[in-house]
């Protein structure tokens, strides 16, 4: 009888609890990544949120033909896609996966459906370790959950969520759209520093979904000013002073925006009166 056949009739005939120690081990995971579902509203994901719960697994599923990423990796619940793990974090992961190397597993660890579409599910993503060798003290938020921030909901007692719609919003220009195309429009790799010198994920998430992205007209360049960048609605540009008591706050437009990375200085995340954020667009000279 082999190894494997003799431990599995152990389990079956007696239970876990018997079987020899040198044939059990102890594992402790490590937590490699800790993130939101990205594209939760485009798959499955809020069609099965009421069937998920905290604790569940999810599949990490490879998809190396994808058109626009080459390192994307799918989540499954239950065999459905329900999103992907977020494309500025997903290279080492996806390398892991394609070697086979180490086996991930990814579970949800906070579920929030209170909060927008993509801050529904949060998950982590750990490998296993085998805990003979105790991890080191300066690794040992490595073993920790984290507990997301959200940006989508508020606690207190007003309720209200600044958001910035406009008729013809396309809902399928996403977070990774606007990604890829502030990368792919760059002249040079300083746009990595714009993109993360400010921005999380999850931020740029929310700025994305809620059209947030402003500037202050008196600080864009006279060039921008006829362009379609700045953002009209019924052939006049949209102006938020209400939200900020300034005058002169005006929206962009999201997918404009994304084309002309060479032209922007900086992204500043700031917050309106009631608490809300938005990304104040800083313009070079």
């Amino acid at each position: 009888m082999n190894r494997s056949l003799f431990i599995k009739n152990i389990i079956g005939a007696f239970g876990v609890s018997v079987l020899p120690l040198h044939l059990v081990k102890n594992y402790q995971k490590i937590y490699i990544l800790q993130c939101f579902v990205r594209g939760f509203r485009f798959y499955k994901g809020e069609k099965l949120l009421k069937a998920m719960k905290v604790g569940d697994m999810l599949e990490l599923v490879r998809e190396p033909e994808n058109q626009y990423d080459e390192f994307a990796i799918a989540l499954h619940f239950n065999e459905e896609k329900i999103g992907f793990v977020p494309m500025e974090s997903n290279e080492i992961l996806s390398r892991l996966l394609d070697s086979g190397a180490v086996e991930l597993q990814a579970e949800i660890t906070h579920i929030e459906k209170k909060a927008e579409t993509w801050e529904n599910v949060h998950i982590a993503i750990s490998l296993l370790k085998e805990s003979k060798t105790p991890i080191k003290t300066n690794a040992a938020y490595l073993t920790q959950l984290v507990t997301p921030e959200y940006f989508s909901i508020k606690y207190s007692d007003d309720n209200h969520i600044s958001r910035v719609y406009y008729e013809d919003d396309s809902d399928f220009f996403t977070a990774d759209d606007f990604y890829r195309d502030m990368v792919e429009n760059s002249s040079n790799n300083g746009v990595y520093d714009l993109l993360h010198h400010h921005l999380t994920p999850e931020i740029l998430d929310n700025a994305i979904e809620n059209g947030a992205f402003i500037t202050k007209k008196q600080n864009l360049p006279a060039k921008w000013i006829d362009d379609k960048l700045i953002k009209p609605i019924e052939n006049s540009i949209l102006e938020l002073e209400e939200y900020f008591n300034e005058d002169g706050v005006i929206a962009l437009d999201v997918e404009r925006l994304a084309k002309i990375p060479d032209h922007i200085s900086d992204f500043v995340s700031i917050i309106d009166k009631k608490g809300n954020r938005f990304i104040e667009v800083i313009f070079k000279n």
